[in-house]
């Protein structure tokens, strides 16, 4: 059987010659035939190709009897709360997320607002790929298609968010941050939430363009100089950098140093950790979450990469919280998906509530020396050389969950294909320069020379 699903929903290249209009009437009614009947809430960013997609959606969805409310632009955490809060049987949100702008895609949440389990998108891919939809209804039962207000639902999230998280410390404060939008949806919503909150924001790239003018929507550190250079000369707390859907956020310090997720995520889980906790993360974040959260008493729990899987083992071992290298940070409480909004809410809570810098705060880890590497290749290709590296004596503890993960006492590794991209990724970590240099010398060496036996 095909494969649809990536790491993180249904991902297309809407490039001349690259795809076909009609694989998407296909992929709804496979969709159409595992939702059955119900409403479904659509939502989109604002991507060039967003809009197209959504009348193909809605228009589709209707003809299997599914009444469709659509919504947008908005982030998708935002989409995936109405979902719940609103009672709807599914969810589907039409974007791409961090990739770039001639792509798009599709993520589809069941009742609970969190993306479908592994299990569900093999199921979906089944029908799809065996042909065997749900029939289409009569003229007389065509689904019903309605606009929404975007203004409520965030109303309606806002009201949440406030409710669970004390506000008080953060309007004391009196906050002000630099953050960077990617020219994308959550410069709509960031600024609704912050109202009343004593917080000011300066904004970079925070116009929505569907191209993504300002920056790649990916924030990585080599993306953000601008907005590293607006924290330090605007003398701000900190500064925060959204993807493209505002799922993710990615923090710099008020020195203006970009700091990776696993190791601001572990700052908020230690602000609020308790004996026994469980913390989920996966195989692509630092090995300082783990002895970070075991000294305060906790458990680390590692998943595959995909906050799809993150989600689902958050739910399922009823922890504390998730998060991801990238800047995904997954807190139950509100919601159990990754929520850039929520987490910047969060970062400033705990700033007030210790008296601290964000600088301080990650200074109370231990620093190491990381290089995160994306080698261009078909995701087929990076799988094999995968299988290859794996078939090798590492003499460290070897994880293959996702890709082949080697931890040692001092460093670890991590390479594995992309689930979105064509793309190798590599993550390579070490607690000193001698350590970092062979490390990285022997993986990206080896990764060169099964290259050049694979490709003739």
């Amino acid at each position: 059987m095909g494969k649809l699903f990536g790491t993180n929903g249904v991902r297309l290249e809407f490039t001349k010659g690259n795809y076909d209009p009609s694989f998407l009437v296909k992929l709804v009614g496979a969709i159409a035939t595992y939702i059955n009947t119900g409403d479904v809430l659509l939502g989109f960013d604002i991507r060039v190709t967003s809009l197209p997609i959504v009348g193909i959606l809605y228009g589709a969805l209707s003809m299997y009897g599914i009444n469709v409310d659509v919504i947008g632009p908005l982030p998708t955490p935002i989409h995936q709360y109405l979902t719940k809060a609103w009672g709807y049987r599914a969810g589907i949100m039409v974007t791409a997320s961090h990739n770039p702008p001639h792509y798009n895609g599709i993520k589809l949440m069941d009742s609970n607002g969190v993306e479908i389990s592994r299990k569900i998108e093999e199921e979906i891919e089944s029908v799809f790929f065996s042909g065997k939809y749900k029939e289409a209804v009569d003229y007389k039962d065509i689904g019903v298609t309605r606009f929404m207000n975007v203004e409520e639902g965030l109303r309606d999230y806002r009201d949440h968010l406030l409710s669970i998280i004390n506000d008080e410390p953060i309007k004391r404060r009196g906050f002000r941050i630099v953050a960077d939008f990617a020219n994308s949806v959550n410069s709509i919503a960031l600024s609704h939430v912050l109202r009343g909150l004593n917080v000011k924001v300066y904004s970079i790239n925070g116009h929505l363009d569907g191209e993504f003018p300002g920056r790649n929507p990916e924030p990585r550190p080599e993306n953000l100089n601008l907005a590293s250079r607006a924290v330090v000369e605007s003398g701000a707390d900190f500064g925060v950098a959204y993807d493209g859907d505002g799922d993710r956020s990615l923090f710099i310090d008020e020195k203006g140093n970009v700091i990776w997720g696993d190791r601001t995520g572990t700052i908020l889980a230690l602000s609020m950790i308790k004996s026994g906790d469980k913390v989920v993360t996966p195989v692509s974040s630092s090995i300082v979450v783990k002895w970070a959260i075991e000294e305060a008493g906790g458990k680390v729990i590692w998943t595959r990469v995909g906050s799809v899987d993150v989600s689902h083992k958050v739910i399922e071992e009823e922890a504390l919280c998730g998060f991801e290298d990238n800047g995904g940070f997954i807190w139950p409480k509100h919601h159990p998906v990754r929520d850039g909004i929520s987490t910047t809410l969060l970062m400033m809570k705990v700033l007030s509530e210790e008296n601290a810098k964000l600088s301080e705060l990650n200074a109370r880890m231990p620093t190491m020396l990381t290089v995160r590497e994306r080698v261009e290749m078909s995701r087929d290709l990076a799988g094999r050389i995968v299988d290859a590296l794996k078939g090798r004596n590492w003499g460290g503890e070897v994880i293959t969950i996702d890709g082949l993960r080697v931890n040692y006492t001092d460093s670890w590794f991590l390479v594995r294909p992309s689930g979105t991209e064509n793309l190798l990724r590599v993550v390579i970590e070490a607690s000193s320069n001698d350590r970092f240099n062979i490390l990285k010398h022997e993986v990206m060496d080896s990764i060169g020379n099964e290259l050049k036996k694979l490709v003739k």
